[in-house]
């Protein structure tokens, strides 16, 4: 290895570098760092036989740079002699210089993910192993496997990647499928169908086993394993399913024998799951039994120490659970295909939906009534024991509509544990909404979208431009025509704060000094002040005061009395003192 000053004109770029598409704005960037900062890394070359006197070399490491320098020559930027400081390589085979362009290239700017595969399956057929890949590379195993995978995307596939037509993901999924089933999905695709990378997944991997179901010694299996390189775990999966099933039972009358020596009794089930409610645990006295349950799709799961109950034999053949059921057939439509098969459904009732605007208020009402959670104020204010006039309206308002949708409602229950009734499925609140008038349907439309809205945060003042805020500016709420000070309010305030609200709210006007009053003292008469205010037909100056009086933090937004005033050249924090001169 040497370093000489080497002729540009004598460099040429190697036919053996992994990279076949060079970005031109890229290039064009690095030609103006070139002539801004001059080459900052040497290229590294190897020399060429040549006839003649005059030596070549070609291009090892820095393709990209060789590019720019070229770039600004034919620009007539660079003198017809400028020299180039290079490394020269001379004892470098084939096989070097690839693994040496491959690193510089993956250390660099990204290659194409085709370009990358490439480059690394060249390394893997020249016996370079994959932890030397790893650590030449920076690469992670996973990553490299992923990129070498791409190796098994049919030709149709690899020319959208290359195009951008196809995203990474989607092409990393296409490689558990194979050629045949690529092309398939690709045609619809290409009809305009939507494919994610875990919708193509799917499709491909059609509800197979996978390797962690088997209980089974897996040298047994004689089919092909599929291993999705993509899924967290790199899940395997056996492409013959039925073969798989077999194993499986076979093993599982292997469990049934080693069982029976030992168990009160052994059975068999063939369910998505056990059937527990058949069964109760085995008291210390009595040897217990062992239910062995083998789901269609393969799960193995094993019950001990079990007594059967008392349950007639009809009532239970009846079951899917009971071992006496039939057992369940493969499903004739995979969930990929099932999927395949509602969003196409699920896009013709959308489509119908929009000239049915009725059908579609019901159907949005029965959603908001199936997921329904009120505010969590209406919960708090419900325990109050003397409920203000916003809440009773509200309360009001689902008890009339509880009514007209034939919900029962219990007066010594929390209203909103009852409303909707837990009980009632989609398909009976949608017949209940069916039945309500077009007016009605719409104030309960109004009423549930107006019971979950409210302010975020509720432990602290929302003192912000906040869309809560908005709203109620826009509605023009004032806070005097909705609450008046309560018992709530005024024992959560200290006595001197009290004192202060006495002294605003007109109370003192009447009363005299009340610096000697107990905080106690202070609630029960303020109490009294606002209510006798908020009820006589004529009221005094004072009381005037007290229905006028309203606490800053029951603006919109909420103004903090208390909070620390920040001046203009006092800064908030240390992340916000100006900047010095």
């Amino acid at each position: 290895m040497t370093m000489q000053s080497v002729s540009l004109s004598a460099l040429d770029a190697s036919t053996a570098n992994p990279r076949r598409k060079i970005d031109r704005k890229t290039i064009e960037g690095l030609a103006a760092s070139i002539r801004t900062d001059g080459l900052l890394h040497n290229l590294v070359v190897s020399p060429v036989k040549c006839k003649g006197k005059d030596t070549r070399y070609q291009i090892v490491s820095g393709a990209r740079r060789f590019h720019a320098l070229k770039l600004l020559e034919d620009r007539g930027e660079l003198p017809e002699d400028f020299t180039v400081a290079v490394e020269v390589r001379d004892d470098l085979s084939k096989d070097q210089t690839l693994r040496i362009a491959t690193v510089e290239n993956l250390q660099r700017q990204n290659m194409t993910p085709l370009e990358e595969a490439a480059s690394l399956t060249k390394l893997v057929h020249k016996g370079v192993t994959l932890d030397d890949v790893v650590a030449q590379t920076g690469l992670s195993a996973t990553t490299i496997k992923r990129r070498l995978a791409l190796n098994g995307l049919c030709k149709e596939a690899k020319a959208v990647l290359a195009k951008g037509e196809l995203t990474l993901s989607q092409a990393e999924a296409l490689t558990l499928g194979s050629n045949e089933a690529q092309r398939s999905i690709l045609e619809e695709i290409g009809r305009g169908d939507e494919f994610s990378a875990e919708g193509i997944r799917a499709t491909l991997l059609d509800d197979r086993p996978t390797v962690a179901l088997a209980i089974f010694p897996v040298e047994q299996y004689t089919g092909t394993i599929t291993t999705d390189l993509f899924a967290e775990d790199e899940t395997s999966y056996f492409d013959d399913a039925e073969q798989f099933l077999a194993l499986q039972k076979e093993a599982v009358a292997q469990l049934v024998k080693h069982h029976e020596a030992s168990a009160a009794w052994v059975e068999v089930t063939e369910s998505h799951h056990i059937p527990d409610w058949q069964y109760r645990k085995a008291s210390k006295r009595h040897k217990g039994g062992v239910l062995i349950n083998l789901s269609p799709l393969g799960r193995v799961e094993i019950r001990e120490g079990l007594a059967k109950r008392s349950i007639d034999k009809q009532t239970a053949a009846q079951t899917q659970d009971h071992p006496a059921a039939p057992a369940k057939r493969k499903a004739a439509y995979s969930s990929a295909l099932c999927a395949h098969i509602a969003h196409h459904k699920t896009a013709a009732v959308q489509e119908m939906l929009l000239a049915s605007p009725r059908k579609v208020r019901e159907v949005s009402v029965v959603e908001r009534l199936v997921g329904f959670e009120a505010h969590e104020a209406t919960r708090s204010l419900a325990k109050e024991s003397e409920a203000q006039s916003a809440y009773a309206v509200l309360a009001g308002q689902v008890r009339q509509f509880a009514a007209k949708l034939g919900f029962a409602i219990a007066e010594d229950e929390s209203l909103w544990m009852q409303f909707p009734p837990q009980d009632a499925d989609d398909l009976a609140l949608y017949e209940a909404v069916r039945g309500l008038s077009d007016h009605d349907l719409e104030q309960l439309e109004t009423l549930l979208i107006a019971l979950t809205f409210g302010q975020r945060d509720c432990q602290r003042l929302d003192a912000r431009d906040s869309l809560f805020n908005r709203v109620a500016r826009d509605l023009a709420v004032d806070m005097r025509n909705h609450w008046r000070p309560d018992r709530s309010f005024l024992e959560r305030r200290t006595r001197d704060q009290l004192v202060a609200i006495a002294a605003d709210c007109g109370y003192v006007e009447g009363a005299g000094q009340v610096s000697s009053y107990k905080k106690a003292d202070l609630v029960n008469c303020l109490i009294r002040h606002f209510q006798s205010a908020h009820t006589t037909s004529m009221p005094t100056p004072a009381q005037t005061k007290a229905r006028a009086w309203l606490p800053e933090a029951m603006l919109f937004p909420a103004i903090d009395a208390d909070a620390p005033v920040v001046t203009e050249d006092e800064p908030e924090s240390v992340d916000e003192v100006p900047d010095e001169d």
